[in-house]
């Protein structure tokens, strides 16, 4: 009978060891986005390119304001006040709903049906500031292109996706938060391609989500 208890000891402490031999520190799981609005491309503007926000949230999920990455003087207040009223989801860390920053990228997107009438498909990127906490570091967009407007459609609007950049830095997954039956699939096909730098924690990369909205102009607008 002592002998079994002691292999069963035995058992228990090896067990516990080899939890905290595979134990590699605190559990980080980055914020993301629960409900998105429509951004309505503004009438009589032609500015084209990326604004990016950074979403400061509560451990509730909530706004507590926006810091502008990337700025497009007539195009990122309407951003901003599009994304003040959707929805987010907190951080946590081991568990516990912690404050944390979100990267949002909005896409004004051309009209370029069928993939005709602009000339670059590559948007412009410029290095965004890091808009960070000291031990998370959100993941950011290296090189983007545009998406192709359906050239049979007579759609508009705006596609919300909340895509999941892997470690690696590469698209894990792409979740459509806001969709328009026509667009949508063009701009999944057009996120997918793009290339990322990813997220830190403790300075250890790690999967985290990242928002790009896609914002289609009307057709009635013209080509840019």
């Amino acid at each position: 009978m002592t002998r079994l208890l002691d292999k069963i000891f035995v058992v228990i402490l090896l067990a516990g060891l080899a939890v905290q031999t595979s134990w590699s520190g605190p559990a980080f799981v980055a914020p993301g986005i629960s409900g998105a609005g429509n951004i309505a491309y503004p009438t009589n503007v032609v500015t084209l390119g990326i604004v990016t926000l950074m979403a400061n949230l509560d451990n509730s999920g909530n706004v507590q304001n926006l810091d502008v990455l990337r700025d497009l003087p007539s195009l990122t207040s309407v951003a901003s006040a599009a994304v003040k009223n959707w929805g987010f989801t907190p951080a946590s860390l081991d568990g516990q709903a912690v404050p944390s920053v979100l990267p949002i990228s909005v896409v004004f997107n051309p009209f370029n049906p069928g993939g005709v009438g602009y000339t670059s498909q590559t948007i412009s990127i410029s290095q965004a500031g890091p808009g960070a906490s000291a031990e998370y570091m959100p993941p950011q967009i290296t090189a983007a292109s545009y998406a192709t407007y359906p050239a049979m459609s007579v759609s508009s609007g705006a596609v919300v996706l909340d895509v999941v950049v892997g470690s690696s830095g590469k698209v894990a997954k792409v979740h459509v938060v806001r969709g328009v039956q026509s667009l949508t699939p063009q701009a999944t096909k057009a996120v997918k391609t793009w290339t990322f730098s990813a997220a830190t924690f403790q300075g250890t990369p790690i999967s985290s989500r990242m928002v790009i909205a896609f914002v289609f102009p009307s057709p009635g607008t013209g080509s840019f």
